[in-house]
């Protein structure tokens, strides 16, 4: 015979298991690459893992790596309550995230007004289609984006409003092809423990366990 009620927790706590590894080797990685919770000057060269972008117009946002990553973006607009402990050359670590389409997800975040334009047009080319007839539009959108002003601030800014144009922003990114949304969640959490969380990572962490 055989105990289902046994096996799932078997299962639950192996993945436990892993899972407390995965974010330990994750914790030493990132203590490594950002010694003394620093990103050196020379970070983000061709051949590292870790990409460098200084955004300074939503032009720039082009530059960032386009598939599946962990980012972080670093700024010295004033975020209040912000005690992250990663710092770049006077800017400060507000946010971080991953995704599988990481440029993009860095458009809705500091471009959100372009990012929701370019959604609609992709929306509209392909529904109108015609070997698209009846189909749903396949790309997720996201509506809950940065945000830097407190839970009442908007969601995804424009940096090149003159509120945000007149500080610097720049965007560390993780490639991290071929991994799944969990492992790169598992890197969310490894970052928090490492540095402290951003203060505009206002993500719901009750939901996420579920």
């Amino acid at each position: 015979m055989y105990d289902v009620a046994k096996m799932k927790r078997e299962y639950s706590d192996a993945v436990k298991v892993v899972r407390s590894r995965i974010e330990d080797e994750f914790v030493a990685a990132f203590e490594a690459i950002y010694r003394d919770s620093t990103v050196a000057h020379d970070l983000g060269r061709p051949t590292s893992l870790v990409e460098r972008t200084e955004i300074l117009t939503t032009s720039d946002i082009d530059k960032v790596f386009r598939e599946a990553g962990f980012y972080v973006i670093l700024t010295d607009y004033p975020v209040e309550g912000n005690n992250c402990r990663l710092r770049m050359e006077g800017l400060r670590a507000v946010y971080r995230g991953e995704c599988a389409t990481t440029r993009l997800r860095v458009l809705s975040h500091l471009a959100n007004p372009t990012y929701r334009a370019g959604f609609e047009a992709r929306s509209m080319r392909y529904t109108s289609a015609t070997r698209n007839a009846g189909k749903l539009f396949h790309e997720k959108v996201w509506p809950h984006c940065l945000k830097l002003d407190g839970s009442d601030g908007p969601s995804g800014i424009n940096i090149e409003e003159p509120r945000y144009a007149n500080f610097r922003w720049s965007v560390l990114v993780h490639r991290m092809n071929g991994s799944s949304q969990d492992i790169r969640r598992i890197a969310e959490t490894a970052f928090d423990r490492a540095f402290g969380k951003p203060a505009a990572s206002r993500e719901n962490e009750k939901k996420r366990k579920k």
